[in-house]
């Protein structure tokens, strides 16, 4: 019974909200595997820090795409938190302020902007397999995924995760703020007319509420041997209409 190998070329996708543990799962999981991580709302958090400096408003599609087409991205990582290069300047913890997270949401909500990012999140799987991260790579991005994960968590437990990331980051944060801007962007995410988060109909749903993050891996990692262990199925041989015509007489 042919198998597919666990190191063979995969696509794992990981959507769900901030504060699930998405990327440092993402991350682990893409390392244990040998195959490139992709965070897709780096890219996001990339065109909403360029936004930013150019003054350009957040729900202003036809700027936001021209500022975009404009725009030269290289993803860089995975390292602690992947990085993007654009137009030759290389970013990292400037992405990841809570302004530029504002943004981002709101620049994720242009459909003509996620049709644009959506090639360039697809190279990342090129050949290689990928562990992709974010809130549609299993809805819109990578449909065809081998794996597809939908991790959620109490509100309680993601804003306190999201505080404690964010703390390390900017020591200027509050939890009153962090908590009213997690409620904020699961509205946005969640009613955005352009692929809402949601998941997907054949992801397998994990809460990560009480569980650790090298948990969550391990449940991964069991959903992919499962799926390496199903037989492939020999597609049918198409059928020869002359023949089958003549053999009936």
């Amino acid at each position: 019974m042919p198998r597919r190998d666990i190191m063979n070329p995969l696509t794992v996708t990981i959507d769900g909200p901030a504060g699930v543990g998405k990327s440092t799962v993402a991350r682990s999981l893409a390392a244990r595997l040998g195959i490139p991580y992709l965070n897709s709302g780096a890219l996001y958090r990339a065109v909403a820090w360029k936004v930013s400096k150019r003054g350009i408003k957040p729900n202003d599609e036809a700027g936001v795409l021209d500022l975009c087409k404009q725009t030269e991205f290289v993803l860089v990582g995975p390292d602690n938190d992947q990085s993007v290069v654009i137009d030759g300047t290389r970013l990292t913890h400037e992405l990841w302020t809570p302004h530029v997270s504002l943004v981002a949401s709101e620049v994720s909500r242009l459909p003509s902007v996620r049709a644009f990012l959506r090639p360039i999140q697809r190279q990342c799987g090129n050949n290689q397999g990928v562990v992709a991260e974010g809130r549609d790579m299993g809805t819109h991005v990578f449909v065809d995924a081998e794996v597809k994960v939908f991790l959620d968590a109490s509100q309680t437990v993601r804003a306190r995760r999201r505080f404690r990331e964010l703390q390390s980051r900017d020591a200027a944060v509050s939890w009153e703020r962090t908590a009213s801007e997690l409620t904020e962007r699961d509205n946005r995410d969640t009613t955005r007319d352009a692929a809402p988060l949601r998941p997907s109909p054949d992801a397998t749903m994990i809460d990560t509420s009480d569980l650790s993050a090298s948990q969550v891996v391990d449940a991964i990692l069991a959903l992919i041997r499962q799926e390496q262990a199903r037989p492939q199925v020999e597609p049918t041989p198409p059928v020869d209409a002359t023949k089958r015509t003549q053999s009936s007489y």
